[in-house]
C-alpha cells in the first residue's frame, strides 16, 4: 500500500482481478445513479431538533465505514444513534451528527456508497437505483436513498406503525432496522423493513427499504458489506425530506368543493368538445358517447388501463364472470396509540361499466390525445370520486385492493392509432372508436356519471351512464 493507505493503480488492478476471479458467490460493486425521487417524510421542527409524529412510516439510521478507508481520513467525531419505544405503535430514533474537526485536512471532499453483496438473483436496477429480483415466483427490491445530514444536530424520527426496531452494529457502522406493524390499509406494501445506516466519523446516512422476501440473515449480510468510498463528484442531492418543514402535513383535512352543473349533463349520442388551443394533449378533439352497458362478464375486455394486453383470468370464475368481492371497512389508526381496526367485512358484488366512445381530432395538425376519464357519483348535488372512504373510515375491496373505482382499468383502441400509454394519435379530422371499462360496486351502479373534461375541481360536461 502507498503512504496514503489507498491502493495505487497496480494494487487496485490486482484487487479487482482477485474479486472477480474468485469461485465464491458473486460480489456486486456497482456505482449507483443518484435517485432523484426522494421519499416524502412529514416532520415537525425545532431548533436543532426534528421530530416526526404522524405520517408515512420512516425508519432509522446509524454508523459505518469500510475497512479499505481508514478512520483517520474522516474529520469528525463519532455519530451516535439510538431507538426507544415512545407509544403503543411507535418507536423513535434519535441521531446526533458529529462536529466537524476543522484541523483535519485529509477529509475526502465527497463520499458515496457501494453494496458489496446482495442475495442471489438480485440485479442492479437501472431505472430506480438499488437492486431488483424479478422472477415468476418472487418479486423483490433493495431500494436505497443517500443523504448527508447537517453537522452538529440532533435528529428525531418518530416512526408510526412500527412493530419493533433493532440496532445492529457492524464494523464501522450502526444500522437501525425498523419492522413495520402489519397495516391493514397497506398490507400489499412489499417493503416490510427499512434501515438507516450511518457511517462512523461521518454525517452520511443510507436509507434502505427492503422487501419481505429477503431473510433476516441476508439483511444483516447486506449491511455488513455496505461501504463508503471517496468521490470527486457529489453524488447525492442537497434536499433531505426529513428536514423540510413544508413536508409536514396536518392531521386535519378539508376536501375541495367539487362541481358538476346539472345543465352540463349529456347522454348517449351527445358530443363533448374540447377546442384546440395548441397546448398539447388535452384539447383539440370531440368525444361522442355511442353506448354503455353494465355487465358482470369480462367478455371483450383484454387490455389494461394503458391499452396493453392483460390477463384478467384471476378475476374470473369458470363462467368468465367476476369473482366474489369482499369489502373490508377499516377504521384508520394514527399509528401511534392506535392501529388500523377492521370494523366489518361484507360481500359486495362488483360490476363492469363498459363505455364505447368516438374520439375525433378537430385540430388542423396530428394530435396525440390523452384519454383520461373519471367516474363519479352524485351525493347532495355534488360529485364524489372516492365514495368508499367516509371520514376516518376506508374500504378495501378484495378485487381492487386500494385502487379507487373512479379510475378506469381497461382501455381498448386500434393498435395503429395507439400512442404512448393511454394516448391516442389521430390525423386532422380522423376518428377512432375506443372502449373504456370501470369497476362499479353494487351500491353505486345506479348513480354513475363519467367526465372526460375535468379541470381542477370542475367536472365540466359529463355523461349520465346510470346502470
Amino acid at each position: 500500500m502507498n503512504k496514503n493507505d489507498f491502493p495505487n493503480e497496480k494494487e487496485w488492478k490486482k484487487i479487482v482481478e482477485d474479486a472477480f476471479s474468485s469461485d465464491e458467490e458473486h460480489i456486486f460493486s456497482e456505482h449507483y445513479k443518484l435517485n432523484k425521487q426522494q421519499m416524502l417524510r412529514r416532520v415537525t421542527m425545532t431548533k436543532k431538533t426534528f421530530n416526526k409524529k404522524r405520517g408515512l412510516a420512516v425508519i432509522a439510521a446509524a454508523v459505518a465505514v469500510t475497512a479499505a478507508i481508514p478512520l483517520s481520513v474522516f474529520a469528525y467525531e463519532k455519530l451516535t444513534a439510538k431507538i426507544e419505544k415512545t407509544a403503543n405503535y411507535e418507536n423513535t430514533i434519535s441521531i446526533q451528527t458529529p462536529v466537524a474537526d476543522t484541523e483535519n485536512t485529509e477529509t475526502p471532499k465527497y463520499m458515496f456508497y457501494e453494496f458489496g453483496w446482495v442475495p442471489e438473483g438480485y440485479v442492479p436496477s437501472t431505472e430506480k437505483g438499488g437492486f431488483i429480483l424479478d422472477s415468476d415466483e418472487i418479486k423483490g427490491a433493495i431500494s436505497p436513498l443517500f443523504y448527508k445530514l447537517p453537522n452538529d444536530m440532533t435528529l428525531e424520527l418518530s416512526l408510526p406503525f412500527s412493530a419493533e426496531c433493532e440496532t445492529y452494529e457492524a464494523e464501522g457502522k450502526t444500522a437501525l432496522i425498523n419492522y413495520r406493524e402489519p397495516h391493514v390499509l397497506f398490507n400489499e406494501n412489499p417493503y416490510t423493513r427499512e434501515v438507516f445506516v450511518s457511517f462512523e466519523g461521518t454525517s452520511y446516512v443510507l436509507d434502505i427499504s427492503i422487501t419481505k422476501d429477503i431473510s433476516h440473515e441476508d439483511l444483516l449480510k447486506i449491511i455488513d458489506n455496505i461501504t463508503l468510498y471517496p468521490t470527486e463528484e457529489k453524488l447525492h442531492g442537497d434536499y433531505i425530506p426529513w428536514l423540510d418543514e413544508s413536508n409536514y402535513q396536518s392531521d386535519s383535512f378539508t376536501p375541495l368543493e367539487t362541481y358538476a352543473y346539472e345543465e352540463n349533463v349529456r347522454t348517449i349520442g351527445d358530443t363533448v368538445s374540447k377546442p384546440y388551443s395548441g397546448a398539447g394533449m388535452h384539447d383539440g378533439y370531440d368525444i361522442t358517447l355511442n353506448s354503455f352497458e353494465l355487465t358482470d362478464s369480462f367478455d371483450g375486455i383484454t387490455t389494461d388501463g394503458c391499452g396493453d394486453e392483460t390477463d384478467f383470468s384471476h378475476l374470473m370464475d369458470e363462467n368468465g364472470n367476476i369473482i366474489k368481492n369482499i369489502r373490508t371497512t377499516v377504521k384508520r389508526g394514527d399509528g401511534v396509540d392506535t392501529n388500523d381496526e377492521i370494523i366489518s367485512e361484507e360481500s359486495l358484488p362488483m360490476h363492469i361499466l363498459k363505455l364505447n366512445v368516438t374520439y375525433t381530432n378537430t385540430a388542423d395538425v396530428e394530435n396525440e390525445i390523452c384519454i383520461s376519464p373519471i367516474m363519479f357519483i352524485m351525493e347532495d348535488g355534488k360529485p364524489v370520486v372516492n365514495w368508499e372512504a367516509q371520514g376516518e373510515y376506508s374500504c378495501y375491496d378484495s378485487i381492487l385492493g386500494l385502487e379507487r373505482q373512479s379510475m378506469w382499468f381497461s382501455l381498448a383502441m386500434d393498435s395503429d392509432q395507439k400512442g404512448g400509454k393511454n394516448h391516442l394519435i389521430l390525423a386532422p379530422n380522423e376518428s377512432a372508436d375506443v372502449q373504456i371499462a370501470f369497476f362499479a360496486d353494487d351500491n353505486v351502479k345506479d348513480k354513475i356519471f363519467v367526465s372526460f373534461d375535468v379541470s381542477g375541481n370542475n367536472y365540466g360536461e359529463y355523461f349520465d351512464v346510470n346502470g
